[in-house]
């Protein structure tokens, strides 16, 4: 529902509060999530997600080209479905109680992100010089 909303209502999101983003961001979408895939022994999964977030963040880091946000934002995506497959395939309980954890902390995580100001992190020194339009999509997730 959240990303419904954000989706129909565009706005501007200030960055602000990276001290206190990050942190969030980094502890939900990178430790969480792939800790919760290698305890559920989804190793191709979580192998094959990682891969894809370190290719994005490689082109973005050697090319300054915000081009890599796709695949991080590919692999974002990837992290939040999978708690919803694994609460509608898997019959461990266990599993189950690790997916509305990172359901949880993912709905937190966004919220929070719309509360205090997605991190600018210099990206947009990273965007187009025109309108920048096409970074404003690239970072909507």
């Amino acid at each position: 529902m959240v990303l419904l909303f954000l989706a129909i209502f565009p706005r501007e999101a200030p960055a602000k509060n990276e001290l206190i983003a990050v942190p969030i961001i980094v502890g939900d979408y990178y430790v969480w999530a792939y800790t919760e895939m290698f305890q559920d022994h989804s190793d191709i999964y979580g192998w094959s997600t990682a891969g894809v977030d370190a290719l994005g963040w490689g082109l973005i880091v050697t090319t300054h080209d915000y081009s890599g946000l796709f695949f991080v934002n590919l692999a974002g995506i990837a992290k939040t479905v999978y708690p919803v497959t694994e609460l509608l395939w898997s019959s461990d309980s266990q599993a189950h109680e690790r997916a509305w954890i990172a359901l949880g902390t993912h709905t937190l995580t966004l919220i929070s992100l719309e509360l205090l100001g997605r991190p600018a992190l210099n990206i947009q020194s990273m965007g187009p010089h025109q309108d920048g339009i096409g970074l404003e999509y690239a970072c909507r997730f």
